[in-house]
């Protein structure tokens, strides 16, 4: 199989805005990628929902868009991996789940259980949020305080959970009427405060003081008339008690290993923020899964190892190089090799240094390896916003772009002249507000991303893009580039499309001749001619 060196230059967080959106691209600001999508075959991909394994309207992130690259869209589900433990009665016996619930027993105190509800929570994390109390009921735990962050959400600004209050009441404390809501919070409080802010709630929980509304789902709603939605509501309580006490038990039901590390430090650590005898103490922190950020939280589940990974589909005898920021780099190439911790020799990282140069430093260093001309595969990845460094406006953004296209342009110029095939698009894409002089303006990358693909043997004229295709689909093709045996659809040759045709044509007509022939031999044998 003819193999090609590829350059795979991911432009992620930039994606095809969404009408509604502030009208931020134009040709003039972005010249390289005009021209290129006006010259070679260009699509628009799908970044969001069941197109790309994710849930129903859920967009792509950093994360999600590399694991359902790498996995070429068969993401496993946290939640499949709860359900199968309960499916074979292990789910029980789990030492990190036997062991959260026997603290509460042994210590005679309650069971704290954190649970984000939103527009991603389903009837199946209820359930096994049930099938958890129940346990804990069954053990003796005779208080459950859930504490429940608004915001499990695909898209930032919704304002949804109120209903999924009302099936967790409904589909989860009826049947364990030992649990109840005690606090509720955005889901920032878990994830994007800071952290005077998480301390803040803490002590509120701690202490009982602080807005308290014993009817939860009417306080929602009026604070979604005001200024609030699920990810920034403020903490509130629902009780009028001290809540987390002297050898508590705390749950964190995550799916999601970004939420609360910060957090479930404060708990786990309270002497390194309070006066010490003003906080519970001997408070034990457990986790469903891994928290990034908190290596001090056991964990109760793995996440399952994808079955197939980008990096088994690229032979050993094909040197990969992956550019990228040092803080998203280790992850890159832990996600491409499937989470497995051992690697190919093939497989080398440089981690670019200064998020505020990174532009000019990817720049530099892609046009340095492509000079080199040693590596079969170049995965560049530009981060075109970094809330961390960047001014959180349009004009800042509209810099980013151009500085963008920059890198585009080289790895289009310099490639073609070493031979590379060039795949220019995006995991995801940025769905945020951003400053226009006084007022926010909604910026909307988020639905789908564009694809560019540019050889010196390939323009519009011969090649072409699937057009219902996603972004997991270049993995594919990328392989197959390299010497994989795989399928790939997304990009199709037109010149071997028609060649296929006439091929085809020319067996039937074989084939019916010698039919014919046959027939003919069997009525003159036959003696009717």
């Amino acid at each position: 199989m003819e193999t090609r060196r590829s350059i795979l230059l991911l432009m992620n967080g930039f994606g095809l805005e969404v009408p509604k959106s502030f009208n931020i691209y134009t040709e003039a600001l972005m010249p390289s990628l005009a021209k290129l999508s006006n010259y070679y075959p260009f699509g628009a991909l799908f970044a969001s929902g069941v197109e790309v394994g994710l849930n129903r309207g859920q967009l792509s992130s950093f994360r999600e868009g590399y694991s359902a690259f790498s996995s070429v869209g068969k993401v496993s589900k946290k939640s499949n991996i709860v359900q199968a433990s309960i499916a074979d009665n292990s789910f029980a016996t789990n030492p990190v789940i036997a062991a959260s619930i026997s603290h509460a027993v042994q210590n005679q105190s309650r069971m704290h259980i954190l649970f984000s509800i939103g527009e991603r929570t389903d009837d199946t994390k209820l359930a096994q949020l049930k099938k958890f109390g129940e346990l804990c009921v069954q053990a003796g735990i005779k208080d459950i305080c859930i504490h429940v962050f608004l915001g499990d959400n695909s898209v930032q600004g919704l304002k949804v959970s109120n209903g999924w209050i009302k099936n967790l009441k409904y589909h989860v404390m009826t049947f364990v009427p030992q649990m109840r809501v005690v606090s509720i919070a955005g889901r920032k409080y878990l994830s994007d405060a800071t952290k005077d802010e998480k301390i803040a709630y803490y002590r509120m929980i701690v202490s009982g003081v602080g807005e308290i509304w014993t009817s939860y789902e009417e306080t929602i709603n009026k604070k979604y008339q005001g200024k609030f939605n699920d990810d920034n509501m403020g903490g509130f309580l629902t009780v009028r008690e001290n809540i987390i006490r002297a050898n508590d038990s705390v749950m964190n039901f995550n799916y999601d290993n970004s939420l609360g590390a910060e957090y479930l430090d404060i708990i786990q650590n309270p002497n390194d923020f309070f006066p010490a005898g003003k906080i519970p103490l001997n408070v034990a922190v457990n986790s469903l899964f891994e928290v990034h950020g908190n290596t001090n939280v056991p964990y109760a589940f793995e996440g399952e190892l994808p079955e197939h990974y980008f990096f088994e589909g690229i032979p050993d005898d094909k040197r990969v190089l992956i550019l990228a920021d040092r803080d998203r780099i280790q992850y890159i190439s832990k996600c491409l090799n499937g989470f497995r911790g051992q690697f190919k020799p093939n497989i080398n990282v440089w981690p670019i240094e200064d998020k505020k140069q990174r532009f000019e430093q990817m720049a530099q260093y892609l046009n340095a390896y492509i000079n080199q001309n040693v590596y079969d595969l170049l995965i560049v990845d530009c981060d075109l916003f970094n809330s961390e460094v960047d001014a959180k406006t349009i004009e800042q953004l509209r810099k980013n772009m151009a500085a963008l296209d920059k890198i585009l342009n080289i790895a289009y110029t310099r490639g073609m002249e070493k031979g590379y095939t060039l795949y220019a698009t995006s995991l995801y894409g940025m769905k945020t507000k951003l400053f226009l002089t006084s007022t926010y303006e909604d910026i909307d990358f988020s639905q789908k991303t564009p694809l560019i693909v540019a050889a010196n043997d390939i323009g519009r004229s011969n090649t072409s893009i699937q057009i219902d295709g996603n972004f997991t689909q270049v993995a594919q093709v990328i392989q197959r580039n390299m010497g994989a045996n795989v399928e790939s659809t997304l990009v199709s040759s037109r010149v071997f499309a028609k060649q296929k045709k006439s091929l085809g044509l020319a067996i039937i007509v074989i084939v019916a001749v010698f039919a014919l022939f046959l027939l003919y031999v069997f009525l003159y044998t036959q003696g009717y001619i």
